[in-house]
């Protein structure tokens, strides 16, 4: 029988083998695309949004944590003129985060504050460039990204829920922006 069948075997094998590899590689692209689609509805690349703090109904992110505040945008190197510079000043002192992701949804970038141990000012501020861009000594580090595309996300805990205010007043600090050299 299987003598007989052995080309529809190998035939099967090599369809569902392209198919998996395919859908390996396109996939996470594609769902990146629909997240980066969806929060320029909202703002322009390379502007960031404040949504509100999560609830249970919200879906713009599988399963959204409610202890943090999120502040999401996409980068866009090519209309950036191929860098871009992420602020973090003035963020409150308590934990915050921000992490960088790339078109195919990796994670290239993070910096993580705990109170104000690792970042001193409340900042954290660096210059996305596209892979061939050449950066001028600025005094900022310079990261490099994969894809000329993807989304900066930034954290900020609420660990008193009496503080809201004040920590969604200092989130709005966070800024993705066109880096324009001096």
């Amino acid at each position: 029988m299987i003598a007989r069948n052995w080309k529809w075997i190998a035939g099967t094998v090599v369809v569902a083998a392209v198919v998996h590899v395919a859908s390996l590689l396109a996939l996470p692209r594609l769902l990146m695309l629909r997240t980066m689609t969806a929060i320029t509805r909202s703002a322009s690349a390379n502007t960031i949004i404040y949504p509100p703090q999560p609830t249970a109904r919200a879906r713009g992110v599988v399963r959204p944590c409610p202890d943090p505040l999120y502040s999401i945008g996409v980068y866009d190197l090519n209309t950036a003129n191929r860098a871009v510079g992420v602020s973090t000043h003035d963020l409150p002192n308590g934990y915050w985060s921000v992490s960088v992701f790339d078109a195919d949804t990796d994670n290239f970038y993070a910096f993580y504050a705990l109170s104000d141990r690792q970042a001193k000012t409340g900042a954290a501020d660096f210059l996305l460039v596209a892979q061939r861009a050449s950066a001028a000594a600025i005094g900022l580090p310079v990261i490099t990204a994969p894809t000329s595309r993807g989304i900066v996300l930034f954290r900020t805990l609420i660990d008193d829920e009496r503080r809201l205010g004040e920590i969604d007043g200092a989130r709005r600090h966070a800024d993705c922006t066109p880096y324009r050299s001096s």
